[in-house]
């Protein structure tokens, strides 16, 4: 994703081990050419961009991400399809790099509610437009 014509992905590097099998979907999306066809096609806007993997044994596999304004994200693959793989390595290349927005926690409802009720587009005036009289 960018922000007025500025591609905000920096860097993604795809991490997997090339012994452990939780690494298996990730290895048939690399040997298959998946990871070389998406980098042709998806990072081609931005030059700035490098996609690199590495191999590490032992560990989990892990697609991170590194966006503009300095914030990481970083998303396990552990156990996932090519095409899943592929999926998640798309939508951190779409992202803008900001963090997730809080939910509401608790909305606020009255303990008395108003003597006139509720209001409407009605309640003054029938719903007409506001004329002033003196005006003529």
């Amino acid at each position: 994703m960018s922000i007025r014509g500025v591609a905000q992905l920096r860097a993604l590097r795809l991490v997997y081990c090339d012994v452990t099998g939780t690494s298996r979907g990730i290895k048939e999306f690399v040997l298959s050419g998946g990871w070389d066809e998406f980098k042709a096609r998806a990072l081609v806007h931005g030059d700035s961009t490098e996609a690199t993997t590495e191999i590490r044994r032992g560990g989990d596999p892990h697609v991170r991400a590194t966006y503009a304004n300095g914030h990481e994200k970083a998303v396990g693959l552990k156990n996932l399809s090519a095409n899943a793989v592929e999926t998640h390595v798309r939508w951190l290349a779409s992202e803008k790099g900001k963090p997730g927005s809080k939910p509401m926690k608790h909305r606020h409802f009255t303990k008395k509610p108003s003597v006139q009720g509720r209001w409407t587009p009605f309640t003054f005036g029938g719903g007409r437009a506001y004329v002033d009289e003196e005006e003529d």
